[in-house]
């Protein structure tokens, strides 16, 4: 019996390159770090569900303007994405928000900055709204 799965996209300005890198040493001190974004983003996606699939899909250096981040960054930019699946429909949902929950637990997460990034939040946590949102979500349908 094949399940039905609910699968979302997200981009973010912060830098979570998926390294594999996962003990702390001088010479990969970089890469660890940024792997640290990445492990950050998956313990607060596990929060409300269980991720049934997670693909890293990388980082392209591209022109925002196409892209929902918040009005304080124009430009060129790195923006990552990953792609996520879960069994349960709207249980990211709040209110008339699909994506409530996921904006709330992301608007206290704390980030690693001084990698790769090239948009510079005001404080290091990821921003899910406003002014300096540096991560949102976008549900990919299953045609």
């Amino acid at each position: 019996m094949d399940q039905l799965l609910y699968r979302y996209r997200a981009y973010t300005l912060v830098d979570i390159t998926k390294t594999d890198v996962l003990s702390y040493s001088q010479e990969k001190e970089k890469q660890r770090n940024q792997q640290r974004n990445w492990e950050t983003v998956i313990q607060v996606l596990s929060l409300r569900a269980q991720l049934i699939e997670l693909d890293y899909l990388g980082v392209k250096k591209e022109n925002i303007k196409t892209h929902s981040f918040g009005i304080d960054y124009s430009g060129d930019h790195n923006v990552w994405s990953f792609e996520f699946s879960v069994e349960h429909e709207n249980v990211y949902a709040q209110d008339n928000d699909r994506y409530g929950t996921l904006k709330n637990d992301f608007r206290i997460a704390p980030i690693i900055l001084g990698l790769d990034e090239t948009a510079k939040p005001e404080l290091s946590l990821f921003y899910p709204s406003g002014e300096f949102k540096n991560i949102y979500f976008i549900t990919i349908t299953n045609d």
